[in-house]
């Protein structure tokens, strides 16, 4: 009788083994680094292997592991091996983490793990194991110490492309997973707990007649699409347009999901997405009938059916509009309802007061007139040093040095008044232009908008007729502040082939008191990641808000939960970072120095504002 239970204990053993040292898929996955960066598996497909080593803070385990562990990073990197540090949720706070890095020496990237759904897709179990990953094919090849263990590990993965003995016992202390724990006691429900997470942040774009591709409204679609759901949450593809909400300012209604959040939808569909619970709440959720998010206009313009070919490229277009206004009329709000959102890129709205826009040459010249002498007089200096010498401008170099200390915005978008109102523009995702109470721009009768329209083709011959909706304060109603602004703009790009993290810095400097609403990154396909800093006088700094992982696809101004007031001088640095590598899909051609441009293969490198000067009232 013991040598038959032996023998099944064997068997179990052996069938425990078995499982643990071939090679278990973990999928896809993105983290954000302890320092802020984006880093996501799928991007690193072009090295040959991912190590990661489970860190906490204080853990002996850790400290002892990271010699060995730091030169198997020096030794392995130039073969094609990345090696990363993982914390799984033990720490939240980046600045312990960063503390414990500076503590211990580590140089190397610390993802942070905040709701452990990473680490259990690789199974980690101990702080202090380190992991053999494929970037590749998403599977876990090793588990196990650093020391006498992970590099002959390494070098057969790297020599055979697997791993005979794929688990070896780790000492470290037992991480705990409570929530995981908790979900397979109870599956979550769909009705009570995930439905809700789905309305509220999936279900107004993915649903009939929504601008995402298919609808999520009922148990049977979502359950149908439940892979896909547990995919873009774990690389954080969804919801888009996501701000680093670890750090920072807090934005006003960011799409965010909470680790919480993240933690019920990923267990659930783990769990086969069941349908437990008497009701569909998704099956329920009704939508307005009305098209525009702030109910109907005060006046709607239809701009100009525009016919999109099947293929090619579609050159920019500028579109001018006739607004027929007899009188003038103080703007509140603004929005843009796209007529076909498959084939419209964006659109820049520009208001043309009744006698057209003056002259680009003469907005420079006043821009020049009304900056800080210490800043206009070099420039006035080099421009009649050109002029003497017969020799060209510079004049990308001198807007670059210029847009450091005075807003370049009216000399991009033409308008130098600052009565005259914004009229919303149009990227995808964008919400409605609303000034905030009091605040607003007029509309002086004879205006006209002047379109800046992209389109992008499809496959298929299209027609967009977009409309823009104009909300006014009541007639003779005057509002009495104004909202002002800046972009940040640099010409100079010249980006190498091939780049993978090619930064770059563009800064506005703030000349008055204001209070700053908004804040948003503009690049093309290349684009990669940007955050901006408040640099004030007195030297101290401040991080207002990150996007580490920008999408051409949602360009988004992220507006602040609580406006945040700047003394003047105050600069405004936009840090960032372009991939013109073969890694990003997006790039049209990772071979080519990349330049300035208006086209999506082209780049930009720019932040925008919104602000409001402190003693910003309007003129009568």
């Amino acid at each position: 009788m013991n040598r038959i239970k032996q023998l099944v204990a064997g068997l179990v053993v052996a069938a425990t083994s078995m499982t643990v040292f071939a090679a278990d898929r973990a999928g896809d996955f993105a983290l954000i680094d302890h320092e802020g960066r984006f880093h996501q598996m799928a991007w690193y497909d072009d090295h040959e292997a991912v190590v990661i080593l489970i860190q906490a803070n204080g853990v002996e385990e850790v400290a002892a592991a990271l010699a060995d562990f730091n030169t198997l990073s020096r030794k392995y990197s130039d073969q094609g091996v990345a090696f990363f540090l993982l914390n799984p949720g033990l720490q939240t706070s980046r600045e312990a983490v960063q503390a414990e890095a500076e503590r211990l020496g580590i140089e190397l990237p610390v993802l942070m793990d905040d709701s452990q759904l990473v680490s259990e897709s690789l199974g980690a179990s101990r702080i202090g194991e380190a992991i053999i990953y494929d970037p590749a094919s998403f599977e876990v090849h090793f588990r196990g110490p650093v020391q006498a263990a992970l590099e002959p590990a390494l070098q057969e993965f790297l020599g055979e492309g697997t791993v005979s003995n794929g688990a070896v016992a780790t000492d470290g202390p037992a991480i705990d997973f409570p929530v995981l724990a908790s979900h397979e006691q109870s599956t979550p429900s769909y009705s009570r707990d995930v439905a809700p997470i789905i309305a509220e942040n999936c279900a107004a774009c993915h649903r009939a007649d929504g601008i995402a591709p298919f609808a999520l409204d009922s148990h049977m679609t979502t359950q149908g699409w439940s892979p896909m759901i547990r995919e873009v949450v774990m690389t954080k593809r969804m919801p888009p347009g996501q701000v680093d909400n670890k750090v920072g300012r807090k934005v006003k209604d960011a799409m965010n999901l909470s680790d919480a959040e993240m933690q019920t939808l990923v267990h659930w569909i783990n769990a086969g997405a069941p349908m437990n619970g008497d009701t569909d709440p998704l099956a329920e959720l009704t939508w307005p009938d009305t098209k525009w998010q702030l109910g109907e206009p005060d006046m709607v313009v239809n701009i100009p059916p525009q016919t999109i070919p099947a293929t090619g490229i579609v050159d920019y277009m500028n579109v001018p509009v006739d607004l027929e206004l007899t009188e003038d009329r103080w703007v509140k709000a603004s929005d843009i309802v796209a007529g076909d959102p498959t084939v419209l890129h964006h659109i820049i709205t520009t208001v043309v007061p009744p006698g057209g826009l003056p002259d680009p040459q003469e907005v420079f010249m006043q821009i020049l007139d009304n900056a800080d002498p210490e800043v206009a007089q070099p420039i006035r200096q080099k421009m009649f040093a050109a002029a003497v010498a017969g020799e060209e401008v510079d004049f990308d170099a001198i807007l670059e040095e210029l847009g450091e200390n005075v807003d370049l915005g009216p000399l991009l978008f033409g308008n130098i008044d600052p009565d005259i109102a914004s009229i919303s523009g149009y990227v995808p995702g964008a919400k409605p232009l609303v000034n905030p109470p009091g605040v607003g721009g007029v509309l002086k009768a004879g205006s006209t908008l002047n379109l800046q329209m992209h389109y992008t083709t499809t496959g298929k011959e299209t027609t967009d007729a977009s409309e823009i909706g104009i909300y006014f304060y009541p007639e003779g109603e005057v509002p009495e502040e104004r909202m002002a602004g800046g972009v940040a703009n640099s010409f100079n790009l010249a980006i190498p082939p091939q780049a993978k993290d090619h930064e770059m810095t563009v800064a506005v400097r703030v000349p008055q008191d204001a209070v700053i609403y908004s804040l948003m990154p503009h690049m093309h396909f290349r684009g990669k990641r940007m955050k901006f800093t408040a640099e004030y006088p007195d030297g101290s700094e401040e991080l207002i808000l990150s996007v580490p992982n920008y999408s051409f696809n949602w360009q988004l101004s992220h507006e602040l939960e609580e406006p945040m007031r700047v003394p003047a001088g105050t600069r405004i640095v936009a840090t960032g970072a372009f991939d013109n590598s073969s890694q990003n899909l997006f790039n049209p051609d990772p071979n080519s120095e990349v330049s300035w441009g208006e086209q999506s293969w082209e780049e930009m490198f720019m932040g925008f504002y919104d602000w409001k000067y402190e003693d910003q009232g309007g003129s009568e």
